[in-house]
């Protein structure tokens, strides 16, 4: 296996510190979500086990890669048509990493420096930051229309509800364009990394964690089940009011059907939440679980350029 074998720490070449401190970074996420991606960290990284966890770091890149890239990196590692040979030897590979480190490879991080750039996703990028403008400039005026004009509040719907459109779309749309970019990125690294024979053993150097999500994804995903779980109470204590008040007065006032409607519709969204909310979390626990299985492993390269300190702000991570 190429590059997968050395002494503990090896000596390479100079390379930049914000690549060097590289460690597996988990998304960004919402301070809701903090204190369980934390945990999950915890619990993935208290595996005192090497191989238990080559293992697991095996089955989560071998299913997290594409067919065409996973039988690009077959022939390296002698598992041809062969997806449990392919896990096992993926395995073994990242194993000898952990427990050893990894011989230094003079062009590896110029040339994974090259393909994160080549990976940036300029253009969705800028649709995303033009998303994000437009969402809050609409928000803005929104509320200064809000706060210079009181009026009632059905006047005050019909001015500010096409603003208020307008930044949900906005929303959307920076939203989208995040996920298609870290999505995209995320597979021109991996293409990188699969046509290196011990690659995917060692971790792809980058800059920036391969599955960091984004701010207006998870804000988009806040907001709609904030909205639905919202609308789901409203909808059940109103058919809920409705249904109690026939009951009392023994007279229909919208009729049996509405009633019904209003209480089952709200108690269906109070599922969906529920199951959206679990399936979020699912998520979270899969970006870091990719997160920690892509963490590049030749820790034991040093910076040799003594004027090199901490990282800051965006190579920070």
């Amino acid at each position: 296996m190429s590059g997968t074998t050395g002494s503990t720490h090896p000596t390479g070449p100079t390379g930049s510190a914000r690549h060097l401190r590289h460690a597996a970074g988990g998304p960004e996420l919402g301070a809701a979500m903090r204190r369980q991606a934390a945990r999950l960290r915890a619990e993935a990284a208290s595996d005192a086990q090497p191989r238990d966890r080559a293992a697991a770091d095996a089955t989560v890149l071998a299913a997290w890669l594409s067919a065409a890239q996973r039988e690009r990196y077959a022939p390296s590692l002698r598992a041809v048509g062969d997806l449990d040979a392919f896990v096992a030897r993926l395995a073994e590979e990242r194993r000898v990493v952990l427990e050893e480190g990894a011989e230094p490879v003079g062009d590896e991080i110029d040339a994974a420096a090259h393909a994160e750039d080549a990976a940036r996703q300029t253009g969705l990028r800028g649709l995303e930051g033009v998303a994000v403008a437009a969402l809050v400039l609409l928000v803005v005026l929104a509320a200064v229309m809000t706060l210079r004009d009181p009026a009632p509040p059905a006047e005050l719907a019909v001015r500010i509800g096409p603003l208020l459109a307008g930044a949900a779309l906005a929303l959307v749309v920076a939203a989208v364009a995040a996920s298609l970019a870290v999505h995209r990125r995320s597979r021109a690294m991996l293409d990188w990394a699969v046509a290196r024979p011990g690659q995917l053993g060692r971790g792809v150097p980058v800059r920036h964690p391969l599955q960091r999500a984004s701010a207006p994804t998870e804000l988009a995903i806040s907001l709609g089940l904030g909205a639905l779980l919202v609308a789901s109470v409203l909808s059940v204590f109103v058919g809920a009011a409705l249904l109690l008040v026939d009951l009392l007065l023994r007279e229909g006032l919208l009729g049996l059907a509405p009633t019904l409607t209003l209480l089952v519709s709200g108690a269906v969204g109070l599922v969906v939440v529920v199951a959206l909310g679990a399936l979020r979390s699912r998520r979270t626990e899969l970006l870091l679980r990719r997160g920690q299985a892509i963490e590049w492993r030749a820790e034991g390269w040093v910076d040799e350029d003594p004027a090199a300190g901490e990282p800051s702000g965006d190579e920070a991570v």
